[in-house]
């Protein structure tokens, strides 16, 4: 691995943790692991999920001491992934912070320095990073977002608009200023250690894959902390920016069940006259996709698990349902 930077004199020297979650990607971890340890990670911890590709036994050549590995024997999805290693993480290293990110994700050269030069008071719980592709232009899916529902005003003027996405303006990554906001993506989220050991407490594993990340930033919030975006530390994303249902029509239940479990819980008592909009987004989601095999019972199950908020259903079922066990 490429020597270790040292840090500038003055420079806030908290120690951070990265936590990566990686399942059947090893050339891409690879990249992601290159990039994370070049900088001054305290730690790093990835949390392989049940790899078939040869990643456990390369993990194991890898000499770095900062580099920690959790083997799953069992693929829990992003959400488990995340969780079990924020914990191990929170308690099993001596750090500060810690920041989230896919194993196709990583932070950009200085990425960290910046995040240790920021004057971060106790009211701020997380930084969000801009996260961008490689190719430089932004990754919409990361983008943080501002909660429509904070009041009746807001709530009027999104059904005026019908806006189904709250992300903040693409124009807010060019300024120099951080910006609050109401929740974020994994990619890039910091995260103080203390808040996983204590009142935050770790990610809904059962959610499985999707919305695990902005409903653990809106906990975080409604603890009554902050979380800022931070335009200049920067982050790249390898990935697509749609979601593909070719090879994992599964995929179709998490969305509609966890998008309906993020909305009940930022609207509050506005979910209903809200409901609607979300349903004739739900239906353009189908409709997109009617061709799709098994389409309509595994979007009618997430519909009914999503209105009861009732995340017990498990995933060998729903594999199940779409015809892929």
């Amino acid at each position: 691995m490429p020597p270790q930077p040292a840090p500038s004199a003055g420079q806030n020297l908290c120690k951070v943790t990265a936590v990566i979650v990686t399942c059947n990607r090893l050339p891409m971890l690879k990249t992601v692991l290159e990039h994370t340890l070049a900088q001054n990670f305290s730690a790093v911890v990835v949390v392989n999920n049940a790899s078939q590709d040869g990643t456990r036994d390369w993990l194991e050549t890898q000499t770095d001491p900062r580099l920690h590995c959790v083997h799953e024997t069992v693929n829990s999805g992003g959400a488990g992934g995340f969780a079990r290693g924020m914990d191990y993480a929170a308690r099993q290293t001596d750090c500060d912070w810690l920041v989230c990110f896919d194993d196709d994700a990583w932070p950009q050269a200085d990425a960290l320095r910046l995040f240790q030069s920021l004057p971060l008071p106790p009211t701020v719980g997380g930084v969000a990073a801009a996260v961008y592709f490689p190719n430089g232009t932004v990754c919409d899916m990361n983008r943080p977002g501002l909660n429509p529902f904070a009041s009746v005003g807001n709530f009027f003027r999104l059904l005026k608009t019908r806006r189904r996405t709250f992300a903040i303006d693409p124009a807010a990554y060019q300024q120099s200023k951080p910006l609050p906001v109401d929740y974020a993506s994994f990619v890039g989220f910091f995260v103080r250690a203390a808040l996983v050991r204590g009142p935050l407490g770790l990610p809904q594993k059962d959610l499985f894959i999707y919305a695990d990340d902005i409903l653990y930033a809106w906990k975080l919030r409604c603890l009554g902390l902050k979380i800022l975006f931070v335009p200049s530390i920067r982050f790249s994303h390898d990935c697509k920016t749609t979601v593909s249902f070719a090879r994992n029509r599964w995929k179709i239940y998490y969305i509609t069940r966890n998008r309906i479990l993020f909305y009940k819980k930022i609207a509050g008592l506005l979910f209903l006259p809200f409901a609607p909009l979300l349903l004739l987004s739900t239906l353009k989601l189908y409709w997109k996709n009617r061709t799709t095999p098994h389409i309509r019972r595994l979007m009618l199950a997430g519909l009914r698990d999503g209105l009861r908020s009732d995340t017990t259903r498990t995933h060998t079922n729903i594999v199940t349902l779409a015809g892929e066990s």
